[in-house]
């Protein structure tokens, strides 16, 4: 009966983190470049095991009791459907990567959200001022930027000839969908992710860049709806174990009145 109560909190716990992390979803439905957060559920049946004094078996082996029901939240890795804008400095990722920026405390952050202007101190950056890790200088007398498919930051001069300003590179993890938000619409990696691989638009199986358009959040209303509710539903069965566990406990004391 014990184990019954930690079973139903277990799995309340982990239907409430379901539950925020499609609430998360939700609030996000129109954040470009957003990635919708996925709850994963696993049986954890030996994460914490008995002293001798709580119940080794007779033949020595432990008795263990489960610790949990969820592994976290990972990122989906579908991509959203991508909006045309016509503005030049939006751009999206047609297919895998990540553009990486630098954040003000100089570490690096990676986005897909390709709102991109030119910040304060001229360089090419997100929408939150954070300049991409490629540090592409642009010109105040600059009046039209081109950004080609493979990445390139393309001007005209006064001559009417094409001057390059930089090149936009794309990086790639093993594991993307360990990479974890850090606010503004970025995500930064750990060791789960893995070693990060650079390359240009278009090669080594990157995506190609799309100007003028926007890659919108791959969050679709109707499936987490529907999501919510089914938690909801499972977060109302556990409370019923936990309550069912708490009647036998009552009955069972009641015995010995």
């Amino acid at each position: 009966m014990f184990d019954a109560l930690y079973v139903g909190a277990a799995g309340m716990r982990g239907e409430q983190l379901q539950i925020d992390s499609i609430a998360h979803n939700l609030a996000n439905l129109n954040t470009i470049g957003f990635r919708r957060g996925v709850t994963t559920f696993s049986e954890v049946s030996a994460a914490l095991a008995t002293t001798a004094a709580n119940g080794v078996l007779g033949d020595g082996s432990e008795v263990f009791r489960g610790a949990g029901v969820t592994t976290g939240t990972t990122l989906s890795s579908r991509a959203g459907e991508l909006r045309q804008t016509g503005e030049s400095l939006d751009v999206a990722i047609d297919g895998l990567g990540f553009i990486e920026v630098i954040r003000s405390d100089g570490t690096p952050a990676y986005s897909r959200a390709g709102r991109l202007r030119v910040n304060d101190n001229g360089e090419l950056a997100t929408a939150d001022g954070s300049p991409l890790a490629a540090g592409i200088q642009i010109p105040n007398d600059v009046h039209e930027i081109v950004i080609k498919e493979d990445g390139r930051v393309m001007t005209t001069n006064d001559q009417g000839e094409s001057v390059e300003l930089g090149q936009i590179e794309l990086v790639t993890f093993p594991n993307p969908t360990a990479l974890r938000p850090a606010g503004g619409n970025l995500y930064v990696a750990d060791a789960s992710v893995g070693q990060p691989e650079t390359a240009l638009p278009g090669q080594s199986g990157m995506g190609q860049l799309r100007q003028g358009f926007v890659e919108s959040s791959n969050v679709q209303m109707a499936d987490e709806l529907v999501s919510m509710m089914l938690a909801q539903r499972a977060f109302e069965l556990n409370s019923r174990v936990v309550q069912a566990a708490d009647q036998l406990m009552s009955i069972t004391n009641s015995l010995y009145r």
